[in-house]
C-alpha cells in the first residue's frame, strides 16, 4: 500500500513542478473536507501506518486524479501492477529529464519496466544536471 501511495506523489505532478509535500497534499485535501495531518500522509507512503483509513484513500486517489482501486484492490492485481507500471514509468522518464515520449504498439507492463530500468541504469552526463 505505501508503495502505491508513494508513487502518487512522486509521478504525478507538473513536468516544472517539484514534488508535492507530504504538507501541501494535506492542506489541499483539509480544504476539501478531509481531515489529515501532513504526519498521516507520511506515515501511509513509508508504510508506518499500514492500514490508512478508507476516506483517505478516497481523497488521495480524488486528489491524484486516479481510479480508488488503485489503492484499494489487493497489490497483486494485475490492473495496480500494470498502472505501477505506467506511473514507475512516467517517474523514470521524468527524473531522466524526458519532457515527450510515444510508445508504439501496446507495449505491456514487462515493456514499461524494461524501459524504466534502462532509464534508471542510463549514466547521467553534466548536461542532464
Amino acid at each position: 500500500m505505501a508503495q502505491r501511495i508513494d508513487i502518487l506523489f512522486r509521478a504525478l505532478h507538473g513536468p516544472d513542478e517539484d514534488e508535492p509535500t507530504d504538507g501541501f497534499v494535506a492542506a489541499a485535501l483539509n480544504d476539501r473536507g478531509v481531515e489529515v495531518s501532513a504526519a498521516d500522509l507520511t506515515a501511509a507512503r513509508n508504510g508506518t501506518d499500514v492500514s490508512p483509513p478508507r476516506r483517505l484513500l478516497i481523497a488521495l486517489a480524488d486528489h491524484f486524479r486516479q481510479d480508488l482501486w488503485f489503492l484499494t484492490d489487493p497489490g497483486d492485481a494485475q490492473r495496480v501492477i500494470d498502472a505501477y507500471s505506467q506511473l514507475d514509468l512516467l517517474r523514470a522518464l521524468r527524473e531522466a529529464g524526458v519532457r515527450r515520449v510515444r510508445l508504439r504498439g501496446r507495449p505491456g507492463t514487462a515493456d514499461r519496466q524494461s524501459l524504466t530500468e534502462s532509464l534508471r541504469a542510463r549514466p547521467r552526463s553534466d548536461e542532464d544536471l
